[in-house]
């Protein structure tokens, strides 16, 4: 999935047409060699001399994120992330983001009540604890944003030094990311970012009603490559209640569409199965509940023949060693993963039987 780099190549082209130009002359234009901008803009609204500068992106990085996450005795999930970067990339990739961790993870503090007016000791327990419920690589930090519903909640890392270090540079790996929660996975685009450049201007930058200015913002705020990562969305209902946690899982599987994630047909034909099974649940049929549960997880194995093996997956798409390298498949990897491991922990809180 590659969301901000679709937009940046829209965005750019060879030279972004400016209908709405409030000044002639203006332009953001892109150098293919480089894959930098060049930027000619109105830099005092009572000269008719143009200004220019140069934004250097960070996206010239290529990176994978491959997901894991293990269920573990007390109902917590472990998540663990190894990011590449592919040998083609032309910078180094310093930031790891992932949005939309609405819940705290396991270990994580309630912020301060009044951040500026805490105390020290309540600033370094929080912080502590921060850093301790994150599994952070050697020479990186990680930190937990909460922004209190004005922005997404997310979680990032960085390098200690992003410069002297360099991050991940292209065609290395790096392991060692992660945390718990007892939320089930989901999936929401990660970003991740080179090193670019601070964009400076000669002068005071684009005027107000300056026709690059909206473009230029646009670039700015997309400063990044997205792929797909599963992290925990899907809160589970306390007390446990298997057709709400069931509802909760389809609701989540029908944003895989706008992610290109799952075909129309395979989302129908799971949609009547996942209503069979939520209602089977309510009428208190559990095991008519499990077993449209096993036909769902049926249909997942029948795209992914070892969809439940860690070790046989690619977050690019691509199929595992037991997968039938010719078959074009109705839903992406990672959800197909995904799905199966939370349509299994249903299963395992009914009961505890076996559901293999």
């Amino acid at each position: 999935m590659k969301t901000s780099s679709r937009l940046l190549t829209a965005i750019a082209a060879m030279v972004i047409s400016l209908y709405a130009q409030a000044y002639p002359g203006e332009s953001i234009v892109l150098d293919p060699a480089t894959g930098n901008y060049t930027i000619t803009y109105q830099g005092d609204s009572n000269s008719t001399e143009l200004s220019q500068t140069v934004f250097v992106p960070s996206t010239k990085v290529v990176p994978t994120i491959h997901s894991s996450f293990r269920l573990e005795d007390k109902g917590a999930i472990v998540y663990r992330y190894t990011v590449s970067n592919g040998a083609s990339a032309r910078q180094a990739i310093v930031g790891v983001v992932l949005d939309q961790i609405v819940n705290p993870i396991i270990g994580e503090l309630p912020i301060p009540s009044v951040l500026q007016n805490a105390t020290p000791e309540e600033n370094a327990a929080y912080d502590a604890a921060e850093r301790a419920a994150l599994s952070t690589p050697a020479g990186w930090y990680g930190s937990i944003h909460r922004f209190q519903g004005e922005y997404p909640d997310r979680i990032y890392w960085m390098p200690n030094h992003p410069i002297s270090t360099g991050g991940i540079q292209a065609g290395h790996t790096l392991t060692g990311f992660g945390f718990s929660s007892f939320d089930l996975p989901g999936i929401w685009p990660s970003q991740m970012d080179g090193v670019g450049e601070v964009l400076g201007f000669p002068d005071e930058g684009p005027v107000d009603g300056s026709a690059v200015l909206d473009e230029l913002n646009r670039l700015r705020d997309n400063d990044f490559v997205t792929r797909a990562a599963a992290v925990p969305m899907i809160a589970v209902p306390a007390p446990f209640d298997a057709a709400v946690l069931l509802e909760r899982i389809q609701t989540q599987m029908h944003t895989w569409i706008g992610m290109q994630l799952i075909d129309p047909a395979f989302l129908a034909q799971m949609d009547r199965t996942f209503q069979s099974a939520i209602s089977a649940y309510r009428l208190n049929q559990p095991k008519v509940g499990k077993k449209h549960i096993q036909t769902m997880r049926a249909l997942i194995k029948k795209e992914y023949a070892d969809v439940d093996k860690e070790d046989d997956n690619d977050e690019r798409g691509e199929k595992g060693y037991h997968d039938d390298k010719n078959k074009r498949n109705q839903i992406g990897k990672l959800a197909a993963r995904v799905l199966d491991f939370d349509l299994k922990y249903v299963m395992k809180r009914m009961g505890g039987e076996k559901d293999d």
